[in-house]
């Protein structure tokens, strides 16, 4: 009996550093931002007009997270599932279209090496049946309270590229790596130097590292064999006035064999 013909998903995947609430409070390095709850609502708006169905948020913070899951259909992981702070690095997606398999957390390196979670969900699609795997991170920043951050974020990248890897690897699923590098050139180059993975916003490295010339610090990655296109930065006054990083979406298509 012939096998099944494979068959193609295609969805929008987004990465947003939504500027985390702490930041723009009266005692926040940001104050001429509104506050965390008022911007989360237009993190929603955004995201709706996006057409987003899957997303990466970082600096997602309690008073963010309750109102998102007020004017969204997202399900989010970890949420409010661990502790307080590991709401930051969530992983967001459409409850109609995908539904979770599998959820785990692994710790990062963040400021001065103190270990951060981040999410690694595998989704399934609700109308195909395809799987995929999708990684949120968030690398250390250098800022004026934390200098010298350059070997977390190399040590970070590391375990980021085993994780993907080893995903790869061990499911043969497509994996997906979004998140606020902090780094644009030597992140790009640092990866693709230890696992297949492919930027969203293209460049190469077949030996010789060609990243392009990244504006951001905030990235979307694939494993070797999706298909992106539609890739944007969006800065513009809606984005501006919710967060100090722009909203990064692109079109993703996959294609296999149903699972499940």
């Amino acid at each position: 009996m012939p096998a099944d013909p494979p068959v193609a998903l295609d969805f929008t995947l987004a990465t947003f550093n939504v500027l985390g609430a702490s930041h723009t409070s009266r005692r926040g390095n940001h104050p001429g931002f509104a506050v965390g709850a008022v911007r989360a609502r237009r993190a929603a708006a955004l995201l709706a007009h996006h057409g987003v169905d899957v997303v990466g948020l970082q600096e997602l913070q309690g008073s963010q997270l309750r109102v998102l899951r007020r004017h969204t259909d997202l399900a989010f992981y970890p949420g409010s599932a661990l502790a307080p702070r590991d709401s930051e690095n969530s992983v967001a997606w459409r409850r109609d279209r995908w539904t979770a398999v599998e959820r785990h957390v692994v710790r990062i390196p963040y400021f001065d090496g103190g270990p951060r979670a981040v999410p690694v969900v595998r989704l399934r699609s609700r109308s195909t049946g395809l799987e995929a795997w999708f990684v949120n991170v968030h690398n250390p920043a250098e800022t004026r309270r934390f200098h010298h951050q350059q070997r977390y974020r190399t040590r970070a990248t590391l375990i980021e590229a085993r994780v993907v890897d080893r995903l790869m690897d061990r499911t043969h699923l497509p994996v997906f790596l979004t998140g606020d590098m902090n780094e644009r050139a030597p992140f790009f180059c640092r990866l693709t130097a230890r696992a297949p993975m492919v930027a969203a916003r293209g460049g190469s490295n077949t030996g010789r590292c060609r990243p392009g010339a990244p504006r951001g610090i905030d990235w979307i990655f694939g494993s070797q064999g999706v298909q992106f296109s539609g890739y944007r930065e969006d800065d513009s006054h809606r984005v501006d006035v919710t967060s100090d990083h722009p909203l990064v979406t692109a079109r993703v298509r996959i294609i296999g064999q149903p699972r499940g």
